[in-house]
């Protein structure tokens, strides 16, 4: 008799069981195993934000002052491994703030939260800086951010507060011109002041380099010429420029004293007289030299008499003189002369007396 053989068919829960025990069991047996070489397969490239590139406040562009600065700012995972946390800066214009090494790069290793922070000085010419941070150890991640350099305003960096624009041309009046300074500056920042008429003080000279105070500001004491004319004065700092004209006018005496030599009378003539010298005075420096000085001769009640000749301006040592006549006339008594010069207010007087022949 022949046997037939005859195919069972499982039920759909046995098969199931089937499959999943099959499957357990290579599961098991696959991880035992170790893998070789070629069964190895590299993670995938850092993601784009492994290394993220920006500026603290948003803004990318700095005036090309020389002086401004930006703050910039990597950030990575603050999981990264210890060796892999240092971020290398670098720029191809301005200057990055701190210790470069010998590629030019500035090393600043990043805090608990995965940022390091550098700060960008600009240039002083109008241009574009690539600035490039790089994660050391970590081939290829790098980042790049551009910013730009634009047209600086010098006034934001260096500006005068106080700048007199006139002062007597007397050789000793000193006039105060104070700049004031970006607090941006470091401290401690000089200036040099220069003048084109006068010279400052102390030193006498007509350029000073001053070093500018805890409130960034710097005065320079310029002290007047005896010329009268304009001037100009300059203030520098860190390459910046700044200037302030002044005009130096004429300076007016404050007291006029006046003498007659010791003669104090004097005879009706139109050919001899005698001498009134006016000594013209400052509080501070001298009178200038070339004003114009002024005689009148008056009796009691006001009626001028006489005439003066040799009419002199102020000398350079500050004094005028002229001849006073009494001229032709029946007056005899006293004569108050008076001394001024020409735009001011201030005069002085003597007395004389005209007698009879």
């Amino acid at each position: 008799m022949v046997a037939m053989s005859r195919t069972t068919t499982q039920p759909p829960a046995r098969r199931l069981r089937a499959l999943l025990v099959t499957a357990l069991a290579a599961t098991a047996l696959f991880a035992g195993r170790c893998y070789e070489k070629k069964d190895y397969s590299p993670t995938a490239p850092p993601t784009a934000d492994a290394l993220v590139l920006t500026t603290a406040s948003g803004q990318t562009s700095l005036p090309a002052d020389g002086v401004s600065r930006l703050q910039i700012i990597a950030r990575i995972s603050p999981d990264a491994d210890a060796d892999k946390r240092t971020v290398l800066f670098s720029t191809t214009a301005g200057t990055l703030v701190g210790t470069a090494n010998a590629s030019n790069q500035i090393a600043v290793a990043a805090d608990v939260t995965g940022t390091a922070t550098v700060e960008l000085r600009s240039a002083q010419q109008v241009g574009l800086a690539v600035v490039t941070a790089q994660v050391q150890n970590v081939a290829g991640l790098s980042r790049q951010i551009n910013i730009s350099f634009t047209e600086a305003d010098a006034g934001s960096v260096l500006h005068f507060i106080a700048a007199p624009s006139s002062a007597p041309a007397d050789g000793a009046t000193l006039s105060s011109f104070t700049v004031q300074l970006s607090p941006s500056l470091p401290l401690g920042t000089q200036v040099t002041f220069q003048a084109t008429a006068g010279v400052f003080q102390p030193g006498s000279t007509s350029s000073i380099v001053l070093t500018a105070d805890g409130s960034y500001q710097v005065t320079a004491d310029l002290q007047s010429p005896t010329t009268i004319g304009s001037g100009r004065v300059t203030a520098t700092a860190r390459g910046i420029t700044q200037q302030a004209a002044i005009n130096f006018v004429r300076a007016l005496p404050d007291i006029i004293t006046v003498s007659t030599g010791g003669t104090f009378q004097v005879s009706p003539s139109t050919s001899s007289g005698v001498t009134v010298t006016g000594t013209f005075l400052r509080n501070i420096g001298t009178v200038s030299a070339g004003t114009v000085a002024t005689f009148r001769a008056t009796i009691s009640d006001g009626t001028a008499i006489g005439f003066f000749r040799d009419v002199t301006t102020v000398s350079a040592s500050g004094t005028a003189t002229a001849t006073f006549l009494a001229g032709q006339t029946d007056y005899r008594g006293p004569v108050t002369i008076t001394v001024g010069a020409q735009g001011s207010s201030v005069t002085g007087t003597t007395g004389i007396t005209i007698v009879g022949p």
